[in-house]
């Protein structure tokens, strides 16, 4: 039997680790549970991203992530199951799909290992089916970036950009600028939103937030959430207009407190970036913002309306 130190759970290096992840998943799945070898080596290992769980220097779990969101291959042999690994493992391979921006993450569970998935967040997606002489139900879980801290390259839109909006908000000490030509309401118009900003502008006589829109026209005639709220709180959050200049090319900035950057560019179909926690970077996002604000002015309707 194992002793009680603690495995580790890394990420793992293919083709490097690949004798000892082929050796877990040929005791577990072929030779316990009798899934053919053609199935299991599905020729799909060296394009995925895999997991390991270790004692020392032995290799007791593993499992891996498809280029599309599929979690599979989850395996612990038998003599350490029921610790926890497998739940370790799973959290290790979500993460990773959150770290490259994946909107949602789904996998094949077997019958006996729907409740385990059930606890992780997953739900099922349609009626149980028959794999490799096994009884299955697919199941998959969307991820959230409501909260997300860590530094994305690419962003997909809507989501979760628009859940990194969120983030920017939620996560903010004293200041948010936001420049976007009409304020997406994809993006912009939810009450999720509202309440972060609420609660940013209510914690302190510091706390601002600047808007820079190209058109408020279509902000009054859209009845957009965050307009009405600036209405109510005119002097935690100001807006301007801007309807042209050579510097801004209609995309999406929101900026976080100096340090972290959500970018959007002006094609929705093209991905963006979200680096927070990167001073150096958001300096110039900053300066190019104030720039742009500094050409902007309080556009005239916008000012009736707030009155």
């Amino acid at each position: 039997m194992p002793d009680t130190a603690a495995p580790s759970i890394r990420q793992a290096d293919w083709p490097r680790d690949a004798a000892a992840l082929e050796q877990i998943r040929r005791r577990v799945f072929i030779d316990e549970q009798g899934v053919p070898r053609a199935i299991e080596w599905d020729g799909r290992d060296a394009r995925a991203l895999h997991v390991i769980a270790e004692h020392g220097e032995q290799a007791i779990g593993c499992g891996r992530l498809l280029e599309d969101g599929r979690i599979g291959r989850l395996a612990v042999l038998k003599d350490w199951r029921g610790q926890g690994i497998g739940g370790q493992l799973l959290t290790r391979l979500i993460g990773l799909a959150q770290e490259r921006g994946d909107i949602a993450v789904y996998l094949h569970a077997q019958a006996d290992t729907v409740d385990f998935y059930t606890r992780a967040g997953f739900s099922a997606r349609g009626e149980p089916f028959d794999e490799a002489g096994i009884a299955h139900l697919a199941m998959g879980r969307d991820l959230d970036y409501s909260r997300w801290n860590q530094p994305l390259p690419r962003i997909a839109y809507p989501r979760p950009a628009n859940q990194l909006v969120l983030a920017q908000a939620a996560l903010a000490a004293r200041e948010l600028r936001i420049l976007s030509p009409r304020l997406d309401p994809r993006l912009f118009d939810h009450e999720a939103l509202n309440v972060a900003i609420r609660a940013l502008i209510r914690r302190g006589r510091m706390s601002r937030v600047k808007v820079l829109v190209r058109d408020v026209r279509a902000l009054i005639e859209g009845d957009h959430g965050l307009l009405g709220l600036a209405r109510r709180l005119p002097t935690g959050i100001e807006m301007r207009c801007l309807r042209e200049h050579p510097e801004w090319s209609d995309d999406t900035l929101m900026i976080r407190d100096r340090d972290s950057v959500l970018a959007l560019p002006a094609g929705a179909s093209d991905p963006g970036f979200y680096r927070p926690r990167d001073r150096a970077h958001a300096a110039g996002a900053v300066d190019r913002f104030e720039d742009l604000w500094r050409s902007g002015e309080t556009d005239p309707e916008f000012h009736a309306l707030a009155l």
